[in-house]
């Protein structure tokens, strides 16, 4: 992204130090806006609105954003590996695990697991309306793991065989953890019975509370939950929720497994780039 910004600096002649500043101000506060509950974004582009401040003509201004950037994208990279070499430390031989949309970071800890020379089941939801668990299940299957589709609302159905819960994370406040929709209903039903909730979250998805936009859930298209739905039907279709941090056993991270009181801590004391936050709560 910051190349291409680059380029239209060098291509419109914006040598201006505080000009070039504002071009990326407002591409960051398009990307924080674009998926309000990837917090990720939000801390990428904190990071590169800092390290361009730091720069003193335009170039540089430019060259020490896309840097941070990278940077930010390089190190939840390995965050994310690392996280997942944790969570594989849960999933005990015999065992049966449930987790609910395609995590990426859930599904290395799954592998790992599996390499390990661990033997398991997978129970994985459809995660309805993008159908993204028949994505996961396909790829469990290609690694010899044996995995089990059901549907979204069977999930309560099927915690009396069920032993540990790993979910992914979008976004983890203070008092929440965003995934997909679905996620709390599983929270629950697991808590009723007394099941470990694990949430898979690296820390650059760690943010301050103070700091978040768009608190009414996006909404997507209809047609995806009914495509020919008579007039007068009103389709609500948001692709995720928060659940409270409480539900979860603990959060596991690239540094290890934390407690939701510690992990709490954490997203507070997460720093963001003042004009972006300021930006992001004018627009």
């Amino acid at each position: 992204m910051f190349s291409l910004l680059d380029a239209r600096r060098s291509e419109s002649g914006i040598e201006d130090p505080e000009c070039s500043y504002q071009v990326i101000l407002e591409a960051c506060l398009k990307l924080s806006k674009a998926q309000p509950d990837m917090s990720a974004l939000i801390r990428l582009s904190s990071d590169a609105l800092t390290a361009a401040r730091n720069g003193t003509n335009a170039r540089e201004i430019f060259e020490f954003a896309a840097g941070a950037a990278m940077s930010f994208v390089e190190t939840a990279r390995r965050a994310s590996h690392a996280t997942g070499l944790h969570a594989a430390s849960l999933i005990n031989e015999g065992i049966t695990v449930l987790t609910h949309s395609r995590s990426s970071t859930v599904l290395s800890a799954l592998v790992d697991a599996k390499q390990s020379g661990r033997s398991f089941d997978v129970v994985a939801t459809e995660s309805r309306p993008m159908f993204e668990g028949r994505s996961l299940a396909a790829s469990l299957s290609s690694k010899g793991i044996a995995v089990t589709l059901i549907a979204d609302s069977a999930a309560a159905s099927v915690m009396n065989r069920i032993d540990v819960i790993l979910i992914g994370t979008d976004k983890l406040t203070a008092s929440e953890v965003i995934n997909k929709i679905g996620t709390r209903i599983i929270a629950l039903a697991a808590r009723e019975r007394g099941l470990p909730v694990y949430a898979l979250c690296d820390t650059s998805k760690f943010i301050r509370e103070d700091y978040l936009i768009g608190t009414a859930r996006e909404q997507h298209s209809p047609i995806e939950l009914w495509e020919d739905a008579p007039v007068g039907v009103r389709i609500e279709n948001s692709y995720f929720e928060p659940t409270p941090i409480a539900y979860f056993t603990g959060i596991v991270t690239e540094d290890g497994l934390l407690s939701p009181v510690h992990a709490q801590r954490r997203a507070e004391e997460t720093p963001i780039a003042q004009d972006l936050v300021d930006s992001l709560l004018s627009s």
